[in-house]
């Protein structure tokens, strides 16, 4: 999965993720993420995922890389694809991942394009 958090307009939770000061990454992206912004709501998710500052909480980390996914954040439609095909966090589900994955890689996301064809493969094969 993707796993780096991305920082184009998040300067002062990028540096704070840097710096391993979690809290406060969480901090400045959580009121963001909750006003809709896909940035924080990715990163937020990635926290999530990884544990990182938080819980790991895979159940959440879905719920935040969906908000992302929705608004066409091609990073978080991959992330959430391998949750769906791994079953963590979500039901196993190779259709919705597949659904995931496909959005990600008419964006042009490599991997989502390759996760997608080993779906699509599966589900001939079965």
């Amino acid at each position: 999965m993707a796993g780096m958090p991305t920082w184009t307009i998040l300067g002062g939770g990028y540096q704070s993720y840097l710096k391993g000061d979690f809290e406060a990454a969480y901090a400045e992206w959580l009121p963001l993420a909750e006003l809709g912004d896909v940035e924080a709501q990715y990163n937020l998710g990635v926290m999530y995922d990884e544990g990182a500052g938080v819980n790991r909480d895979l159940a959440c980390a879905a719920d935040w890389y969906r908000r992302a996914a929705e608004q066409g954040f091609v990073d978080a439609q991959t992330n959430l694809g391998m949750m769906y095909y791994q079953g963590h966090g979500v039901p196993r589900d190779h259709q919705e991942a597949a659904r995931w994955f496909r959005q990600a890689a008419d964006q042009g996301d490599s991997e989502a394009t390759a996760c997608l064809e080993r779906v699509l493969r599966q589900q001939a094969d079965a």
